[in-house]
């Protein structure tokens, strides 16, 4: 199936059972982008770039949001706020080799805010990226990480795909091929699988109740409702936020 990168959009649950909006990135991102960065602490600033850094120029804001969407795609996790989106999480990768040959191996990073670390922005974004870069032709998708960084370390390690790892002047070097394997397949199905639970526990594993139609009449629904409720331990609360109840 053919993947429109420029165009690309989804909605997704993470593995805690949030929802997150991930799109390519638009050349109107600027302000988004330069928002994400002043979120992000000084590690993980260092982590992205290798070296300390306090802004963004303007130039690096045309090269991050202005791509061509063959050998550098960007995609972009958003969360509605304020009337406006939130970038949280950027993925991106960008092509290697000369620019006059057919693109095959890409370097791929990412940058979370830090807030949302451990959600699983990282290995979902990657597993978009590796399927537009399949799509594209590039068979093999390149990283620089440095050591301490074992969170981006283990969102490569636990996607599926088979890691190579080369250590160069004190930083590593995975690769690893895009090719959508068995192994890749059951990794993102065990995720998608506990995202899927997670969405569910408010459902399941509520922190309040509400009950419509209350009454102590026996015989009723509403009576049988409100004993079920009582005797699962929810009357404190029932008697906390309403009160008293009027019987039906």
């Amino acid at each position: 199936m053919h993947i429109e990168a420029r165009h690309y959009e989804s909605d997704e649950v993470l593995r805690d059972g949030g929802s997150v909006h991930v799109r390519a990135i638009r050349p109107d991102d600027k302000q988004r982008l330069l928002d994400l960065f002043h979120r992000l602490s000084a590690r993980s600033v260092y982590f992205r770039f290798f070296r300390t850094k306090d802004r963004l120029t303007d130039e690096e804001l045309r090269y991050f949001t202005e791509l061509d969407f063959v050998r550098n795609v960007a995609l972009v996790a958003t969360l509605h706020v304020d009337d406006d989106e939130r970038i949280i999480a950027v993925g991106r990768y960008f092509g290697l080799g000369p620019t006059d040959e057919p693109c095959t191996r890409a370097e791929v990073a990412f940058t979370v805010d830090d807030a949302h670390q451990g959600r699983g922005l990282g290995t979902l974004l990657l597993e978009r990226l590796a399927a537009i870069a399949r799509d594209q032709g590039i068979t093999e998708f390149e990283a620089y990480v440095l050591g301490e960084n074992n969170q981006m370390l283990q969102v490569f390690e636990t996607s599926g795909f088979q890691i190579r790892r080369a250590l160069e002047a004190g930083v590593l070097h995975v690769s690893f091929p895009t090719a959508e394997t068995e192994q890749v397949r059951t990794a993102s199905a065990q995720r998608e699988r506990l995202a899927a639970a997670q969405s569910l526990q408010a459902l399941l594993r509520p922190r309040s109740v509400a009950v419509v139609g209350a009454s102590r009449r026996a015989g009723t629904i509403g009576a049988a409702l409100l004993a079920n409720v009582w005797s699962v331990g929810w009357a404190a609360h029932l008697w906390k936020y309403c009160g008293t109840w009027s019987s039906g």
